[in-house]
């Protein structure tokens, strides 16, 4: 078995203009597990995962895979490490699914653009694992909402990367697409070891799906760890300005984020 790929970030920061979005975050990603990064809007969640993803020009610090700075390598080479599905992915509306998977091969294609049989497997292995080979013919615009999001994840995984970066991978999603898309990142995960590092809004799913949380306010890490170590009543309070309750969950044992607002705290009286 080949060593796994390394990824974490020293001193990093980001910006856009002149605001600085991420101010000095250092992290060790956790390799072969999944990674959720949580934080109100505008902590700067989805920046640190861009830069991350080689899309913006570092500040100050560093990315870094395998000991080596990914602003110091072609961007090919990272693309064979690292895909991303970004928050809001674009693609022609009378794409069919086949066609879109397989723009996930374009990093391994030469300079002829010489596709091969692994290519042919890579493609067929993303779609059997997403539950999509049945829509290969199908167009983008044809597609419900869960089915489009399980087409671009499985776009990412015919990349055939060690690492896999998701931007908000449930939004606007039905619960039940939710919980889908999850139950399918978290079998990609046992079953190939794949890194996974995601950004989510909903703290309970992200408790329930992650073995690492990172928890980001106004650009920074407060805390981070495992969801039981690091999700309390008081945590949530600071970084989202929510109170909660926090209890384990009766079915899987991990944090469950009740809100509190201001009426109905107590029972009803007649």
């Amino acid at each position: 078995m080949t060593d796994r790929h390394t990824l974490a970030v020293d001193g990093l920061v980001l910006g856009y203009d002149a605001k600085t979005i991420v101010d000095g975050v250092t992290t060790d990603i956790p390799t072969g597990r999944v990674t959720a990064i949580i934080g109100a809007n505008a902590s700067g969640k989805s920046t640190l995962l861009r830069g991350v993803a080689r899309l913006l020009q570092p500040r100050g610090g560093a990315v870094v895979l395998d000991g080596r700075p990914v602003h110091d390598m072609r961007s090919i080479d990272v693309a064979k490490v690292i895909g991303l599905l970004p928050q809001s992915p674009v693609a022609p509306e009378s794409i069919t699914v086949g066609d879109l998977v397989s723009r996930g091969r374009y990093p391994h294609q030469g300079w002829f653009a010489r596709w091969t049989r692994e290519d042919d497997d890579a493609v067929a292995a993303a779609l059997e694992a997403t539950g999509t080979a049945e829509l290969v013919d199908r167009k983008l615009s044809q597609l419900s909402g869960g089915q489009r999001q399980r087409v671009w994840i499985a776009m990412a995984l015919a990349q055939g990367t060690d690492i896999l970066l998701l931007d908000e991978p449930t939004t606007y999603l039905d619960v039940n697409y939710q919980i889908e898309v999850l139950d399918l990142l978290t079998d990609l995960n046992h079953r190939t070891g794949t890194t996974i590092v995601m950004v989510l809004h909903e703290l309970s799913l992200a408790c329930r799906y992650a073995d690492h949380l990172i928890a980001m306010k106004q650009g920074r890490v407060v805390t981070e760890g495992a969801p039981a170590d690091v999700v309390t009543a008081e945590m949530v309070e600071e970084v989202f300005g929510l109170r909660c309750d926090v209890m384990p969950c009766p079915r899987s044992g991990t944090p469950l984020v009740i809100p509190l607002g201001r009426h109905k705290l107590q029972p009803t009286r007649v």
